[in-house]
């Protein structure tokens, strides 16, 4: 006996405290570990209150909020329709205004008392990420303990705990997206199946005993399986997509049935209990049905279906093997059997129904076949994980403990008669997860559950090797092994990359905010939906029941709002608008090529074959990033006008910009973008730099030169020319030059240059467009949230545009000469001013015509009474005109200004503004005299506000 021994035996006190840790340790620490989790997710809650309300993180809960507020509304009916999205067509809700919108609603009507306010709905929500992350925890243990032993399940929490990945990002407060609920009903589904098949393998049911209702001998395994089914069936409630689920569940069935019928054990027990499982997943899920057809994004014949073929399959091959062993064919004939009947089904498949087939093998290969498509590669959390080491960045030493552990249970599956069915589900669970985080890091917020399982089972199995307990004495060899154990997972979770402390840090994301001023605004200055044109109140209940439609019929008055697919939820819940597109990527294929459009016509035509007779789109909103091409001027969050080319067949992002990769002071590379034409001539483009109006080139030069990497690849570097042009510094990437004519000639002498291409200014000139028109916009710009000079070039985070019939001008001049047209308006959200700029040719006898959109008085006539837009953005000028032509044979300017009536832009006024055009004496310079001169003549390509 060892020297503690003798000690422990001189103090029976000592001993029995000892005996009392050994025992109940867990439960103090759980404690810690479950108040540390609960803590590091709530403790960043107020950065989310902003002027009293609530903002949330990202897209998606925004629209949880409206799901859950409807279900608070009709407890505990979810949202059969939505009018409110995706215009003009609607949609239902398939992903959204499930289970986990359900136990939100629950809960904010108890919290509230059966009446709780919109603050008392947005404040549960706050919350609910960071309780359910926090109750991830308790399956995982039960898992932990399962396979190693209290110490086993301890580890799986430590990990769950510390781990800085997916998980903990996704539930933290204000991310409050059904993406936690996601992660603990599927690991309470795991668990379930995990003590269904154990169960099984304990109490050995046969077919025989449910023929004699021996129910005392199948009552656990019938409870246990049952429970299973409606864990998984609740999984498939919060996640219709989460069928990946049932296939891991069925790939488990598969193997586990073929290694027991090898391993000589019957594969009957673990059928039955797979069977029942399903069965009951089936049935609970097919009482969700929303949608008579086969598609994983809403609860449709799939779920229940797929169920059910996977519970058939397990009461087959308990069939086959009965039938195999009574006819004693060898052990391997089993499973080439079976998956010779597998391969045979989907040949079958493939031929009979190609259809179905191709539904299957896409979302499996886009799910777990480490692919991506050219526009998931558009998606943040579709996007493929690259860099393994990201994992260990998160998880630590214990991805590498959880490999091993897995290797350690397959090995014991492969060699092993009697090795656990639940060990094997484990393994493989963590195998199709491993696949489908690397496919969609996405997928992430799932991994962490089986990295901690399978470091708990392999430190709760190491320990019990050194034989530690108080029985036969404590040696400090085993107390510094379990030390260090312990250490060698946790200290690399605080030693690389973020502590989970910093990870915990987290607040609403600036977009929302820079959004949300010019939402505000939108809905307070604009018609409510129905009363465009006419005005008075919304005729579209905000909260209504609608009955799932195809294509909801909108009526007079009522329109939409065009922007990316990002910001839809936005627009519905903060402007309470209609948008055209929503982050379910509904509308791409509308919102895309209309902001790529190279004109103004392609563009409406693209609205026309759109919008109903009645019903049309009436604002487009524009953000800075829409315009950016610069995807990584801020790490990952840059710029997107990379996504819409990708959703555009025939064009792509290379079409419009290209890459220059500068070298630091400090010796990094930073990369930069220029533009082609192409950009400039696109519609988010003329909206948001440019406000309509028309652009000129500019005295710039983009420079650069062909390089070529280590590798042999080629790419474009700052240049290094010998001979510089008089006045230009060697090495720049950005020249500019005194007039466009001398910039022009710089480039017809340099093959690797182009005129303009920069920031606002194109190479060549783009015309005025005559329907869009600047109302608003926030008073927030991206320079003052992030500090990057540049970002300066952006004025306001987000700009509000309407569309217009516009105003006609109707004037006389000199004959065969072109006139041009200026007006100043002024953006108070900015406080800054830009210049539209227009021009057209007269003909023969002096007489032109153009339709402009911005007016330059009446606004005070036409508000949100009228049905009409409050316009902010207004003009501090009239529309002023110059033209240069010959007047009694001699060169002469004319100049002439009129004001254009609100009344007239938006089509309520049908007569033309009138405008003609005097002689005045051209001063030196090209300048003519007289007040009524335009305020700027063509300069800036950019616009200011």
């Amino acid at each position: 006996m060892s020297q503690s021994r003798g000690y422990l035996d001189d103090n029976p006190e000592l001993e029995s405290a000892l005996e009392w840790a050994e025992r109940w340790y867990h439960v103090p620490v759980l404690l810690v570990l479950l108040g540390f989790m609960l803590w590091n997710r709530v403790r960043s809650w107020e950065n989310f209150i902003v002027d009293g309300e609530v903002l949330f993180s990202g897209n998606d809960p925004w629209y949880h909020y409206r799901s859950t507020q409807y279900v608070v509304q009709n407890w505990p009916s979810t949202m059969p329709f939505d009018p409110w999205t995706y215009f003009p067509y609607g949609t239902s809700t398939g992903q959204f205004g499930t289970l986990f919108d359900q136990i939100v609603a629950t809960v904010a009507l108890i919290v509230g008392l059966g009446s709780p306010s919109d603050q008392t709905v947005a404040m549960t929500l706050l919350f609910a990420p960071a309780v359910l992350g926090t109750l991830v925890a308790i399956p995982t243990y039960l898992m932990g303990r399962r396979l190693g032993g209290r110490l086993g399940g301890v580890t799986a929490i430590t990990v769950l705990a510390f781990s800085t990945g997916g998980l903990l990002r996704r539930s933290l407060v204000g991310f409050s997206d059904h993406h936690v609920a996601e992660a603990l009903f599927q690991v309470l589904g795991v668990l379930g199946v995990m003590v269904a098949v154990s169960v099984a393998a304990r109490d050995k049911p046969i077919y025989e005993q449910f023929i004699e209702r021996d129910v005392d001998a199948l009552r656990d395994t019938i409870s246990w399986s049952m429970l299973a089914g409606v864990a998984i069936a609740m999984y498939l409630w919060v996640w219709p997509p989460g069928v990946l689920l049932l296939g891991i569940l069925g790939a488990f069935f598969l193997l586990r049935l073929c290694l027991e019928y090898v391993h000589d054990s019957s594969p009957e027990h673990t059928a039955i209990a797979g069977a029942i499982t399903m069965a009951t997943a089936a049935v609970v899920s097919a009482s969700r049905i929303n949608v008579l057809e086969i598609t994983a994004t809403a609860q449709s014949l799939l779920q229940p279906g797929l169920a059910l073929a996977v519970g058939f399959g397990c009461v087959f091959m308990a069939w086959l093997a009965r039938f195999m062993e009574k006819r004693e064919y060898g052990r391997y004939v089993y499973p080439a059997t079976v998956f010779g009947i597998l391969a045979f089904g989907a040949v079958l498949m493939a031929v009979v129904t190609p259809d179905l087939w191709s539904f299957f093998t896409n979302n499996v290969m886009r799910v777990i076949g480490l692919t991506t498509s050219e526009t998931a590669g558009t998606v943040g959390e579709a996007s493929p994980l690259r860099d393994a080491s990201v994992l260990f960045d998160r998880h630590g030493f214990a991805v590498i403990v959880a490999a091993i552990g897995g290797l350690f249970l397959l090995g014991k599956q492969l060699l092993s008669d009697d090795a656990p069915a639940e060990e094997l589900l484990v393994v493989v669970w963590a195998l199709f997860i491993l696949l489908a985080t690397f496919t969609q890091q996405r997928f992430a917020y799932y991994i962490v559950a089986p990295i901690a399982v399978l470091s708990g089972m392999l430190v709760g199995r190491f320990i019990v090797w050194f034989d530690f307990s108080a029985d036969d004495g404590v040696e400090y060899y085993q107390v510094l092994t379990i030390l260090t154990v312990l250490l060698v997972i946790v200290v690399p979770l605080f030693a690389f990359g973020a502590t989970p402390v910093e990870a915990g840090s987290t607040g609403p994301r600036p977009g929302i905010q820079g959004w949300d001023e010019s939402l505000q605004w939108m809905e307070s200055n604009t018609p409510a939906e129905g009363a465009y044109g006419s005005g008075g109140e919304a005729t579209l209940d905000y909260y209504g029941t609608y009955q799932k439609q195809d294509d909801f019929d909108y009526q007079e008055g009522q329109y939409g709002v065009l922007s990316w697919w990002d910001y839809g939820h936005w627009i519905t819940t903060r402007a309470e608008r209609v948008p055209n597109a929503n982050p379910f990527q509904q509308g791409t294929e509308t919102v895309a090529p209309f902001l790529i459009a190279q004109n103004e016509t392609q563009a409406n035509d693209i609205l026309d074959n759109t919008d109903e007779d009645d019903a049309k789109t009436r604002y487009v909103a524009v953000d800075w990033k829409m315009a950016e091409t610069n995807g990584n001027i801020l790490g990952n969050r840059g710029g997107k006008f990379f996504a819409p080319p990708a959703f555009v067949d025939g064009v792509q992002a290379s079409d419009y910009y290209s890459r220059l990769y500068i070298q630091s002071q400090s010796g990094g590379v930073r990369q930069v973008t220029f533009q082609q034409q192409a950009y400039y001539e696109t519609m988010v483009t003329r909206l948001y730099r440019f406000h309509g109006s028309a652009a000129e080139p500019q005295p710039i030069v983009v420079d650069w030169e062909n390089k070529q990497t280590e590798r042999g690849g080629q790419y474009r570097g700052a240049p290094t020319n010998e001979q510089e042009p008089e006045g230009q510094q060697p090495g720049r990437v950005i020249r500019e030059f005194e007039s466009v004519e001398q910039a022009r000639q710089y480039t017809e002498n340099d093959a690797t240059s182009q005129l303009g291409g920069y920031g606002g200014a194109p190479s060549e000139r783009v015309p005025a467009m005559e329907h869009y028109r600047l109302v608003g916009s926030s008073e927030t710009g991206p320079y003052e949230v992030y500090g990057l000079q540049s970002l300066r070039q952006h004025s306001a985070w987000t700009k509000i545009f309407e569309r217009v019939p516009g105003a006609t001008i109707e004037g006389t001049g000199p004959a065969n000469a072109t006139v041009r047209t200026a007006v100043q308006m002024r953006n108070p959200a900015t406080n800054k001013t830009f210049i539209y700029r227009q021009r057209t040719q007269t003909d023969q006898n002096g007489n032109f015509e153009m339709t402009v959109p911005y007016s330059t008085t009446g606004y005070d006539d036409w508000g949100t009474d009228e049905g009409y837009t409050n316009v902010s953005v207004r003009a501090e000028t009239q529309y002023q005109f110059t033209a240069v032509g010959t007047n009694d044979g001699d060169r002469t300017g004319f100049t002439g200004a009129t004001e254009v009536t609100e009344g007239q832009v938006i089509g309520e006024d049908d007569s033309a503004a009138t405008v003609e055009l005097e002689p005045v004496t051209i001063q030196q310079g090209n300048e003519t005299s007289g007040e009524s001169r335009a305020p700027v003549t063509d300069g800036v390509a950019e616009a200011g506000a």
